[in-house]
């Protein structure tokens, strides 16, 4: 599974995710900043990546389905310090497998994981 970071994600979490092993292209480390919500999308699409991002827009399943890309991750810890923001994320993500990702929407708050599954 490799995963596609959007440029608002916090740092930590993309190193953590390098750290597990997980095959992760940030869009800050491959030179691509500033592209638009719509490029993000079809280049996890055209390469079948997991956009991992903290933007809720990408939660819009209409615009963005999950299913015609490898999946997507909204992390929706906002306004708190990025350690303990990085704290919670680990603690949710962890618990996910593999086939809770592929082609599927999962938002990770600070209250648990919600997956919205796919109809493939």
């Amino acid at each position: 599974m490799k995963i596609f970071a959007n440029e608002n994600l916090f740092e930590p979490i993309i190193d953590y995710l390098k750290s597990t092993g997980v095959d992760v292209l940030s869009i800050r480390d491959s030179g691509l900043s500033g592209i638009s919500d719509d490029e993000v999308y079809e280049k996890a699409c055209r390469e079948s990546m997991v956009i991992i991002t903290m933007d809720k827009d990408f939660t819009r399943l209409f615009r963005f389905p999950p299913e015609k890309c490898g999946g997507i991750i909204v992390v929706k810890i906002y306004k708190r310090p990025i350690d303990e923001t990085l704290v919670i994320f680990r603690k949710y993500y962890q618990s996910l497998k593999e086939e809770d990702i592929k082609g599927n929407l999962v938002i990770i708050t600070p209250e648990g994981v919600r997956i919205r599954r796919s109809i493939r």
